[in-house]
């Protein structure tokens, strides 16, 4: 019984440490659509699959306010952001976040990158922590060979463009340890932890 998980897991590991080759074009301008073209088995495997075109939604109808309640400041679309600015607060996440988007680069073999993002949460000062973490990144993307890099903060609406394109080798066994070791970090774990306090 023994020998035969270790077989499983044998094979699970060197099945996941041969390369994909994975060329990509995805665009969130309008709607969000793309294409994917991943090569296995050096090239043995092969297939390619069109992402589907999703229109963005219809935001819901606002409630009547009465009128002894005072209204509400609005704070914008996205009320998911909420979640992530805890953790955007602390100074350790955001190094182990820096550490761990340069770890993928290096583990993603770039061929080839073109990247396009303009982002922003509807409030500045919201905008301005996202793009405490966000920044530094890509400037730091914008060293990488074989890649062109623009990403670019909007203060004033809550969106979310972008225009990628590329071809990366991938190693999907180096991936998995990288974000699990990322995951179960003492940062990303405090992390975790105050996003769940701010969200209660």
């Amino acid at each position: 019984m023994l020998a035969s998980i270790a077989a499983l897991l044998g094979l699970m590991v060197l099945v996941l440490a041969l390369p994909v080759d994975l060329s990509f074009r995805l665009r969130g301008l309008e709607a969000f659509a793309g294409q994917v073209t991943v090569r296995w088995l050096f090239g043995l495997v092969r297939f390619r699959f069109d992402l589907p075109r999703a229109g963005p939604s219809k935001p819901p109808e606002p409630e009547p306010e009465s009128a002894s309640e005072p209204a509400r400041p609005r704070r914008g679309a996205g009320g998911a952001r909420w979640n992530i600015l805890p953790a955007l607060r602390e100074p350790a996440f955001r190094q182990r976040s820096y550490r761990l988007a340069g770890d993928l680069a290096r583990a993603a073999h770039l061929r080839e990158l073109g990247l396009r993002v303009r982002l922003g949460l509807g409030d500045p000062a919201d905008t301005g922590r996202l793009w405490a973490l966000v920044g530094p990144i890509g400037a730091a993307a914008k060293n990488l060979r074989n890649a062109e890099v623009r990403i670019e903060p909007e203060f004033g609406d809550a969106v979310l463009e972008f225009d990628a394109r590329g071809r990366v080798v991938l190693f999907p066994v180096q991936l998995v340890a990288l974000l699990a070791s990322f995951a179960l970090s003492p940062p990303a774990i405090r992390a975790w932890r105050a996003s769940g306090r701010r969200r209660g």
